[in-house]
């Protein structure tokens, strides 16, 4: 058995976490930036760690009067699949809803699993729903590739602070396009949106992984 003063540093670890992060709103864990919406209108991303750096934040995009009616019918769609969450472990609801080329709209929530690394995130959810009802062969049919299919997605976390999806969700979302917009609602009822090549402009590459698939590098 562990004696106490062997804990002692992963205590303090727990302690440190506890009190200068908040949870992922995917899976629960523990992250070290906090990108709430207060530091976005600053324009600075400030993290808890001792290094304190200062990281410039992506610019929100403002949603024009045109599709703010739509982007609204998104959020109160991933609001609705955030209430269906199964989260036994985390007692934290996502809810994702995602809007293709055509103007339909698919939704999500997590499904929590007791092994943890086998929980599915609401945006991953959302995504394998549109494309378990044909979204890419419409696409194809239309004219469109892959990376045109979806053209938002909403993302609502009742408990976090903003509607950012975590860098896994990221990834698999950067696996259909990049100039798909991310939304979510501020704190004060203002619609949040940023391109998902904002979020992540340095992705695991998805056209040089292609170009390897087809013999071309």
């Amino acid at each position: 058995m562990r004696s106490t003063s062997r804990l002692q540093p992963y205590l303090v670890l727990l302690a440190v976490l506890e009190e200068n992060s908040y949870r992922c709103h995917n899976c629960g864990r523990y992250r070290h930036t906090d990108m709430s919406t207060k530091n976005m209108q600053d324009g600075l991303i400030r993290t808890s760690t001792t290094r304190k750096p200062l990281l410039q934040a992506p610019e929100l995009i403002e949603v024009s009067k045109a599709d703010e009616p739509l982007y609204r019918r998104l959020i109160d769609a991933a609001k609705a699949a955030a209430e269906r969450a199964y989260r036994p472990y985390s007692n934290y609801n996502v809810g994702a809803a995602a809007l293709t080329f055509d103007g339909t709209i698919y939704t999500g929530c997590n499904v929590e699993n007791c092994g943890y690394t086998q929980t599915k995130h609401a945006e991953e959810g959302a995504i394998q729903a549109a494309i378990a009802d044909g979204v890419l062969q419409r696409a194809e049919a239309a004219g469109l590739t892959q990376f045109q299919a979806f053209l938002a997605i909403a993302v609502h976390a009742p408990k976090g602070s903003d509607p950012w999806p975590c860098c896994n969700c990221r990834q698999s979302l950067s696996e259909f396009g990049f100039e798909t917009h991310v939304i979510g609602e501020g704190k004060n009822g203002q619609i949040l949106c940023l391109t998902l090549g904002q979020l992540i402009p340095f992705p695991f590459p998805i056209a040089e992984v292609l170009e390897s698939v087809r013999g071309q590098r």
